[in-house]
Formats: C-alpha cells, sequence, structure tokens
C-alpha cells in the first residue's frame, strides 16, 4: 500500500505542475488580450495539451494515475481561483474607496 502512495504522489505534483502552467499562463492571456474572446479561445487551445499530456502521463500508472493526476490540477486550480479572486476583490474595493472619495470631493466644493 505505502509503494502505492509513493508512485501516485509524483503523479499528484505532475498535476500541480501542469496546472501552474496552465492556470498562469491562461492569466496573463486575459491580462494580455483583454476581452478579445477569438484570441483568449485561441490561447486556450495552445494551451491545451498541458493538461492533457499530463494525463496522459498519469494513465501509464492506470485510472489511480489519472485520478492523481486530475486531483493535483484542480487543487491547483482551486488555490489559483481563490488567489485572483481574493485580489480582484482587494482592487475592486480599492476602486470603490477612490470612486467615493471623489464623489465627496466633488460634493464639498
Amino acid at each position: 500500500m505505502s509503494v502505492e502512495v509513493l508512485f501516485y504522489f509524483p503523479l499528484f505534483i505532475l498535476g500541480l505542475v501542469a496546472g501552474f502552467f496552465y492556470f498562469t499562463h491562461l492569466f496573463k492571456s486575459i491580462n494580455n488580450f483583454g476581452t478579445d474572446k477569438g484570441k483568449v479561445l485561441r490561447s486556450m487551445i495552445i494551451r491545451l495539451p498541458i493538461p492533457v499530456i499530463a494525463v496522459l502521463i498519469g494513465s501509464l500508472a492506470g485510472i489511480g494515475g489519472i485520478i492523481s493526476v486530475m486531483v493535483g490540477f484542480t487543487t491547483f486550480q482551486i488555490y489559483f481561483l481563490v488567489k485572483v479572486g481574493t485580489q480582484l476583490k482587494k482592487e475592486v474595493e480599492e476602486e470603490a474607496e477612490r470612486l467615493s472619495q471623489e464623489e465627496n470631493n466633488l460634493e464639498n466644493k
């Protein structure tokens, strides 16, 4: 049993690494291309082989390997989305505070 854990752990790490490359490049593409859906979709298609290759490597170990890779990928996805969501929330709150201060300054004049 412990040998299997030692075997699946590197596949979990592979999933984390695949998630890192996929989602960090996705966020960079969104920052670069903005709301241009065509360019973002093309960028997503270019990155699609990252998780596919990771799952194919995991499939060499059977269904347990695939699950290990997908759990690693999903774990990084959750971490990344929480991190980015927290950052975006902070930016929105700062922008709302700035707009509120500008509105108060206009009313005082």
